[in-house]
């Protein structure tokens, strides 16, 4: 059972320290907002996510649904 925890805990710490390095190298990313309220709460998130916890550059576009999705 030890052994069980212990390399649990060292495969998320791996895991959490790979994902902070990939945070440096975020850069501008665009989001997608489509014309339904709830996509655009999401986009929002997302985009506050972005640029307050990885520190990218991160816009929404506005679009329609189809096209974004395609």
């Amino acid at each position: 059972m030890k052994r069980l925890l212990a390399s649990t805990c060292l495969f998320l710490g791996t895991v959490a320290g790979s994902s902070l390095a990939n945070a440096a190298d975020c850069g501008s990313v665009t989001i997608a907002s489509m014309n339904w309220q709830s996509a655009e709460v999401i986009s929002n998130l997302d985009k506050i996510i972005l640029n307050e916890g990885y520190g990218c550059s991160a816009e929404i576009t506005i679009g329609d649904t189809v096209p974004t999705i395609t």
